[in-house]
This record gives C-alpha cells, structure tokens and sequence, in this order.
C-alpha cells in the first residue's frame, strides 16, 4: 500500500467519524415547526441533498464502467458507493417515520450492494449483477424519498 493510499484512508476514517458524530447529532435534534419545516431543518443539518447527489453520482459511475467493461474502475465505484451511502446512512432518523424508512432502505441497499460488487472478480460476475438488482430497488426507494423531500421544499 503507498503513502498516498495510506493517507486517503487516514482522511476518510476521519472523515467517516465526523460525519457520524454529526449524524448522531442530527438524529438527536429536536425540530420544530410544522412537518414540512422539521424535515426541511433535519435535511439542511444533514446536507441529505449533497448526500444523495453523491450516491447517485457513484451509481452512474457505476452504470458507466460497466458498460465499458473496466473492472477496476466498477470495483473502485462500487466501494464509493458503499462508502458515500454509509455517510448519508448515519444522518437517520429524519423527523418523518416513512422518509426515514425510504431512505434507510435506499441506504442499506446501496451499502450491501458496493459493499458485495466491490470485491467482484469479474465485471459480469454473480456480485456484480446482484449488486445491480440490489441498487434498483434501491434507486425506487431513494426516488419516494426525493418526492416526499420535494413535497417538505427540500430540493
């Protein structure tokens, strides 16, 4: 492992253990206002817009190397996802039981599914095309999500 290598990890254990903290911070807040208005507070404090944008960014990267058949390049954005889903992940709960449970779904999926394609030995391996299933349902459960985040203002 190079130092380069080395440091990346030192800077996303960091990075990973702030942004929990914050999580855990934000699922302790106690909100106020109409519904609409909590769930708009909760997403400001949670950045759940960055959040998401990342996810379905890796996603689409994801889609892309696939297609060109790059196998490093699906490992390496299958452990993205795995990653950037686990930091949106520890922002939960939200103050809204069924957008709390659209993204914990969403979340878990994208975890599970980087987390298995991110060890594939072959682009069109088992792990791969699970991991695919997987983020589809995924990809409905973020979509009701961005809806009812839409429904409360939040864009």
């Amino acid at each position: 492992m190079t130092a380069v290598w080395r440091r990346r990890l030192v800077e996303a254990g960091a990075l990973v253990a702030t942004l929990g903290a914050l999580g855990s911070l934000a699922g302790c807040t106690s909100y106020t206002g109409s519904p609409a208005h909590q769930i708009a507070e909760w997403a400001s404090i949670a950045t759940v817009t960055s959040n998401n944008q990342l996810v379905v960014q890796d996603i689409a990267a994801l889609r892309l190397s696939i297609r060109k058949d790059l196998l490093k390049d699906v490992t390496s954005n299958c452990a993205g996802l795995a990653f950037d889903a686990g930091t949106a992940y520890d922002n939960l709960p939200t103050p809204d039981k069924a957008l709390t449970n659209e993204l914990n779904v969403a979340y878990v999926d994208f975890t599970n599914a980087g987390t298995s394609c991110a060890a594939a030995s072959d682009v069109h391996s088992h792990p791969v095309t699970a991991a695919m299933a997987t983020i589809a349902v995924g990809v409905v459960a973020l979509d009701q999500a961005t809806r009812r985040l839409a429904a409360a203002g939040v864009r």
